[in-house]
């Protein structure tokens, strides 16, 4: 965390690197095939599936979920990204975006992007646990027992994730992923870019009814504190 880039004057900063920071989270360019996101619709997937796995409790995907991120660039640049869950069944899920579908599979050696075949995070959820990276670089855990606050509230007990790519065109990716939530931050920094994106809310869609009335949706996950 905290980790600032330099910052060469006359350089503009590179947008590229939002999209590859934001990859657990955010999906640019076109849609993935499939069907689309329907942002008012009820849940469509399996209901209270789990694959039991230690590192699905760092990335779950409870079906119905809706999570919005806050980001800002260095620049000053404020957006706002929302994601839905979409669980297929035990060993599977999606993050679905207006703009297409990320899939996600659960093993027993930790959580891969089903479309590449590269770890989100890997197991033994310890630090010194390392693999390549989604940006392919050296990715490692860190730190297990991570502290941090942001819009959505006060978490304890996090995983953060480092990756780092060297060569001509040298980065870093800090992701921090907190129990029973999922990612909370994520941080890029390389040459005179950095970017950030951090959860402001997380919860299961509102319920409306067939009478009109809005329901509250059920209480969050454990481990958040009231923002």
């Amino acid at each position: 965390m905290n980790a600032e880039p330099g910052r060469p004057s006359g350089r503009r900063p590179a947008r590229w690197l939002a999209a590859l920071a934001l990859a657990l989270i955010a999906c640019g360019g076109a849609a993935s095939p499939g069907r689309p996101v329907v942002w008012d619709a009820a849940p469509d997937g399996q209901q209270g599936a789990t694959s039991g796995t230690r590192a699905e409790r760092y990335f779950p995907l409870v079906d119905g979920h809706i999570y919005h991120y806050a980001t800002l660039s260095e620049g000053g640049e404020q957006g706002l990204l929302v994601a839905r869950v979409h669980r297929a069944d035990a060993r599977s899920g999606e993050l679905r975006f207006p703009s297409g579908v990320k899939r996600f599979e659960f093993t027993g050696e930790g959580v891969i992007r089903s479309d590449t075949g590269v770890f989100v995070l890997k197991e033994p959820i310890a630090p010194g646990t390392a693999w390549t990276g989604e940006h392919g670089g050296r990715a490692r855990i860190a730190a297990v027992d991570v502290a941090i606050e942001v819009p959505a509230g006060r978490f304890t007990g996090c995983v953060q994730t480092v990756e780092e790519r060297l060569g001509d065109r040298p980065a870093r990716y800090v992701s921090t992923f907190c129990p029973d939530v999922g990612v909370v931050v994520i941080e890029a920094a390389g040459g005179a870019s950095y970017e950030r994106a951090e959860l402001r809310s997380y919860a299961p869609p509102v319920d409306m009814g067939p009478d009109g009335v809005r329901r509250a949706p059920a209480e969050p996950p454990p481990g958040a504190s009231a923002p």
